[in-house]
């Protein structure tokens, strides 16, 4: 149902203010719900309400807003929250690396796995208007908003986030800039030397695997077919990997940087796996598979060694003989990346490698068929954290 039809049914606006916000709308362009805001025809969580009941997404309400945690919206630089028009209100508090955020387009697949790297959390969304959100980024961040190129109109007040003094950032040595790792993505200031590139270790804990017979490939399809969501694509690939290989990782690519967000592998926690992050300007089988967009099986590549020996240290394992890299990709964009290797580090069995090909494939489909159900305006399609 559109807009304007359920604020009519809801009684918040009447026929003739629904036409007067659409001939607003057809002069200025923009949303028909900023039209009738500025027009004074409903206030600005009767707009997030009617939204929530469109798309089925929670509402972010002023109180909301005006509750976030100063800490949380620390960790949003102002230009990502004015280039997502989202704000980032609570993290939660068992643990888990998940943050509340209010967007203006919850149902955006890839603006919502954006906002989720750059915050390194998942992300639990909520609905608010753009001028909701815009309004909220000038409060909280100091910041105009141009809401139709999605760019700032003025310098942030510097230092402040919700009037809290905001720790400057430092300007980060030659050897950090030549990592480019995002220290937003690790647990915690990492004391390892620059030199490192992938996260500190953390304590090794075992994690045992999925129990019950190896998954078949026509198994995991038919999930892939059932899946909502992007996790659960993460889900379906890291079970079926767990049945045949010793080591996978399934990795969400943004802004030039890999970082897993699902993983497994012999004596370690899959919250430890998920903190490991590298930029793909790095050689490596990485970079390879991701640059000419085709899978990559064999011995690890001489010129990534820095990169490779890193990861395998972290995993705790001796460099494998074969190593496989499987792109997801959706056009011309790779999305993900798919690493695996045997358990006893040897030779990768060749079934599962050509049915691990097949299933990144299907991934790929099913990323299409979500994006289709979305710009359709299906509201059962959810987005990450949901």
């Amino acid at each position: 149902m559109k807009l304007g039809e359920i604020l009519i049914q809801l009684g918040q606006i009447t026929p003739e203010q629904l036409d007067a916000g659409l001939r607003a709308q057809g002069l200025a362009g923009g949303k028909l719900g900023t039209h009738l805001v500025e027009l004074g025809f409903i206030g600005t969580d009767q707009l997030s309400l009617a939204l929530s009941r469109q798309m089925g997404v929670p509402a972010a309400l002023e109180r909301h807003f005006s509750r976030a945690d100063p800490a949380v919206l620390a960790t949003l630089r102002a230009s990502l929250a004015v280039r997502y028009l989202a704000v980032p209100l609570a993290a939660s508090r068992g643990g888990v690396k998940q943050v509340v955020a209010a967007m203006a387009a919850p149902l955006d697949m890839l603006t919502a796995d954006d906002l989720s790297f750059a915050l390194g959390a998942r992300v639990e969304p909520l609905v608010a208007g753009e001028i909701v959100i815009a309004r909220n980024i000038k409060r909280l961040y100091g910041v105009e908003v141009n809401i139709k190129t999605r760019m700032s109109a003025q310098t942030p007040t510097p230092g402040l986030v919700q009037g809290v003094p905001r720790v400057p950032t430092p300007t980060p040595a030659p050897s950090e800039r030549t990592t480019g790792m995002r220290r937003a993505l690790l647990p915690t200031p990492s004391p390892a030397p620059a030199r490192d590139v992938v996260s500190p270790r953390m304590p090794a804990q075992t994690r045992l695997p999925a129990s019950g017979p190896a998954m078949r490939l026509e198994d995991a399809i038919h999930r892939l077919a059932l899946a909502r969501h992007r996790e659960q694509l993460a889900d379906v690939v890291v079970d079926f990997m767990r049945g045949y290989f010793g080591c996978g990782m399934f990795f969400l690519v943004r802004d030039g940087h890999a970082r897993v967000w699902r993983g497994f592998a012999p004596g370690l926690q899959e919250a430890a796996i998920e903190t490991i992050a590298f930029p793909l300007s790095m050689p490596s089988c990485f970079q390879l598979a991701h640059d000419r967009r085709t899978p990559f099986r064999g011995p690890a590549r001489a010129e990534g060694s820095k990169l490779q020996r890193q990861i395998w240290k972290y995993l705790h394992c001796e460099e494998p003989s074969e190593i496989a890299v499987v792109p997801v990709q959706v056009k011309n964009r790779v999305l993900n990346l798919v690493y695996a290797h045997a358990a006893d580090g040897g030779p990768l069995p060749d079934g599962p490698f050509t049915d691990l090909q097949a299933l990144c494939a299907a991934v790929s489909s099913t990323y299409v068929r979500m994006i289709q159900k979305l710009k359709a305006g299906d509201p059962a399609t959810s987005t990450l954290g949901r």
